[in-house]
């Protein structure tokens, strides 16, 4: 009873096809996302060509939308039914003045930080 109550909180549905629903937000993100880093160009690419049970319309998630994701009572913090490297990963947004940075998530200790775009962060899919 307490595995369905903690599902229910957590709002998060394994589609058990590489997908993740979030009942909370109604998006879907990978699951498992890939083992190597992107400048931030590369990850706006790689989510766009993404193609994903059934799926052609992938992106790159907002700073926002990869905010909710942060849940600090695991370890890396974000819920274990996503595979998550401890390190920072892209959002499609850019810092407001500054059009070579964009913000990222570390999911080492769930804080958001800007980065330069030319630098090689980790990347997980959205859609909806």
């Amino acid at each position: 009873m307490s595995d369905l109550r903690a599902l229910i909180e957590s709002g998060l549905i394994d589609k058990e096809d590489g997908t993740i629903f979030d009942t909370h937000t109604n998006l879907l993100w990978q699951q498992s996302p890939p083992n190597k880093t992107f400048t931030w160009k590369e990850a706006k690419k790689y989510c766009k060509s993404l193609t994903l049970a059934g799926y052609d319309d992938w992106r790159l998630p907002t700073i926002d939308e990869l905010k909710v994701l942060i849940n600090k009572k695991y370890h890396p913090t974000i819920d274990p039914i996503f595979k998550c490297e401890s390190e920072w990963y892209w959002s499609s947004s850019t810092y407001v003045g500054h059009p070579n940075d964009a913000w990222s998530i570390i999911f080492d200790g769930g804080s958001a930080n800007v980065g330069i775009k030319v630098d090689g962060n980790f990347v997980r899919a959205v859609r909806g």
